[in-house]
């Protein structure tokens, strides 16, 4: 007998994938909005009744599936490496010098395309069906999105193509659909993105896959990793093939005869920019002949054979309505200058930070002037330069003499002015939250508002008052937005607290020039605090990256007697001033190791030392003879020059990355 519901659900879903390919990918849709509504809905109820029939791949999937509690790790089958840049004209000429070179050829043809701003994915497919869809991660670990790539509407669940397939790209926010996210989040007094990259990144990885399916996500799909394999010579040949089958790719991209037409697609495309209905942050130019690859080769992290170009940061014309000034927790004062609000690239500026004195002065900005603003490496607002020519009646800036919140005489050091009064209510203020914050003693749900109206109310003046807290209970009680629930939750953070590692004390404490670096160091070195305050500058100074000047703030530190009453409450309040004693490491490559970190890397400084310190390895931050492994990243500096010179081992990062798996691997043997 004829299972008529089974046929149905089948045409509707080949229908309904149809549809999805013409509105979303070849913008050329054959349906009203109402009939595919109508279609999907039919659908829709045809799998509640009859869940049996419900494909994993079910273009209803495409609305948010189950709510995840986390993303699985997925390593990449091959390395997703990163883009060089270059930003102008010479550059570029360098680049194609260089490819000429190295393949002999008098003209090398080029792909050209646009670099979307947005996050890197993949996609793999096995005989025509989606499996997988993971970020890019560290290039060789990345994250299992594949839950919520399905809600974007352009991504083909199925293809025509029974060989196991991969394709790279990159997921990104439309400019209508980041403009209507942050109109919405406005509206809920929610913070906005900043940028649409922010924003595709934050939306990707929602653990409700529902929640990005309302975010409006697209996608650009431009490379395939095994694409000589598959039996494509040139790069433009296999991007026209995965268009064939489906996938969205971008239109803007053209192959270029020479670096000539090269510089013609830059110069077209660095006006037509604004008006792409997505945002970019440059072009990525591509070796089309793929079989030369090889031969053009790789550096540690990046093709030798692509190139990316960045565009000059977007600059815009507003007013400095004033400058005022910020005092932070080492009472150091930074000037802030605040603008008549404007859009650079893609995000509203109404305040940008001046540095110090020397800065205005060489720039000379005053209050008045109409300055030009762009963001330092796409991220950091920065003032460029003044509009002279709109200048009127405005007086050159004069830095107070004294802190706009104690009062007292500011001092001048190293270029830097400082406020030195221990009572200054903002320096007390930012001890406080740095103290309360993650750098700190890691007090989860206590943020910068709740720590100054403790300070203004009274109730929080030194960092020891925290473990004071729990006998104001009806004083907080009446804060707005402190409930009964959340105050508990507050009093159990900051008690567990003082079982934290001895390291996270000294870190906390707003030692001078006493980072989270040298606490490590000094927690391993000596048993306790109090071996630690009774040490002498000589025995500190002998200790690795720790030096005479850090040596004497450090003994500077302990000598004040403001410190040592606050040392003395906390001890009172149980807060640990032991080091506790590390498990010991079983042997591995690592162990004992000193290494130093320079250049950038596709995961955090932080991160890297952490997973080598686990291994045993000691982090140093300057390269010497004592020094056994330089990890060099992108753009390395001087220190790679010195680690050269000394002979000392340089690894890339893909290098490390296997050994630090060879080494985890042992040690859980």
């Amino acid at each position: 007998m004829e299972d008529k519901e089974k046929k149905r659900v089948e045409e509707l879903t080949e229908l309904l994938n149809k549809y999805n390919h013409e509105y979303y990918t070849l913008n050329a849709p054959s349906v009203s909005d109402s009939q595919y509504d109508s279609l999907m809905r039919e659908l829709i109820i045809l799998e509640k009744k009859r869940p049996d029939l419900k494909d994993p791949l079910s273009p209803t999937m495409r609305v948010g599936g189950e709510v995840s509690s986390s993303f699985a790790k997925v390593t990449h089958k091959k390395y997703m490496l990163s883009i060089a840049d270059v930003f102008n004209e010479e550059e570029l000429l360098g680049f194609d010098a260089t490819i000429r070179k190295i393949t002999g050829l008098k003209k090398v043809t080029y792909m050209c395309e646009l670099k979307i701003d947005g996050l890197a994915c993949s996609l793999e497919y096995e005989k025509g069906q989606l499996v997988l869809s993971s970020t890019r991660g560290d290039g060789n670990i990345g994250e299992d999105v594949t839950s919520n790539v399905k809600t974007i509407s352009s991504v083909p669940f199925y293809i025509d193509e029974k060989r196991d397939l991969e394709v790279r790209g990159e997921v990104y926010m439309p400019k209508e659909s980041f403009n209507s996210l942050n109109l919405q989040r406005e509206k809920e007094n929610l913070p906005l993105f900043a940028n649409s990259r922010n924003a595709a990144s934050g939306s990707l990885k929602q653990l409700d896959p529902s929640v990005t399916k309302k975010r409006k996500l697209d996608a650009f799909w431009y490379y395939v990793p095994e694409a000589l394999f598959l039996g494509f010579k040139f790069h433009h040949e296999a991007l026209d093939y995965i268009e064939k089958l489906g996938f969205k790719t971008n239109p803007e991209r053209r192959l270029a005869d020479g670096i000539e037409e090269v510089i013609k697609y830059v110069e077209e495309y660095g006006r037509k920019r604004k008006d792409l209905p997505y945002d970019i942050d440059g072009l990525v130019i591509k070796v089309d002949d793929m079989t030369l690859y090889d031969k053009i080769g790789y550096t540690m992290k990046v093709p030798k054979w692509e190139i990316a170009y960045k565009f000059t940061p977007e600059e815009m014309i507003t007013r400095v309505n004033d400058i005022i000034l910020q005092v932070g927790r080492t009472g150091r004062v930074t000037p802030v200058a605040i603008l008549d609000p404007v859009i650079v690239s893609g995000s509203t500026i109404s305040r940008v930070t001046l540095n110090n004195s020397d800065f205005i002065e060489s720039k000379d900005i005053r209050i008045g002037d109409y300055v030009y603003i762009h963001k330092a490496g796409d991220v950091i607002p920065e003032i460029s330069s003044v509009v002279l020519e709109k200048r009127e009646n405005t007086v050159p800036y004069r830095f107070p003499d004294t802190c706009p919140f104690c009062h007292e005489k500011l001092k001048k050091v190293q270029g830097q002015i400082y406020c030195v009064n221990q009572h200054c209510p903002s320096k007390r203020i930012n001890q406080l939250s740095f103290f309360a914050s993650d750098k700190g003693m890691d007090f989860h749900g206590v943020g910068d508002k709740l720590v100054e109206q403790l300070f203004n109310e009274g109730l929080l003046y030194s960092v020891s008052d925290f473990y004071k807290l729990k006998d104001h209970r009806e004083e907080i009680m009446l804060f707005e937005g402190i409930g009964e629930i959340t105050l508990d939750n507050l009093l159990i953070e900051i008690e567990r607290s003082k079982t934290n590692s001895l390291d996270k004390l000294l870190s906390a404490l707003n030692i001078p020039l006493v980072g989270k670096k040298t606490s490590q160091i000094l927690a391993k070195h000596f048993s306790s605090l109090d071996e630690i305050m009774s040490c002498s500058k000589e025995t500190l100074s002998t200790l690795e990256d720790v030096g005479e000047i850090t040596s004497l703030a450090i003994i500077d530190y302990f000598h004040d007697k403001d410190n040592i009453e606050v040392i003395n409450k906390l001890r009172e309040n149980g807060v640990n001033f032991l080091s506790k004693k590390e498990k010991e490491v079983k042997d591995n490559f690592f162990k004992g190791k000193r290494f130093v970190i320079t250049g950038t890397l596709t995961v955090s400084r932080e991160e890297m030392t952490k997973r080598l310190e686990s291994l045993g390895a000691i982090s140093s931050s300057a390269v010497s003879k004592n020094t056994d492994f330089l990890l060099a990243g992108e753009k390395a500096g001087s220190k790679y020059t010195k680690a050269q010179a000394l002979n000392v081992k340089i690894f890339s990062e893909n290098e490390i990355s296997s050994l630090i798996e060879e080494s985890e691997e042992k040690i859980l043997l």
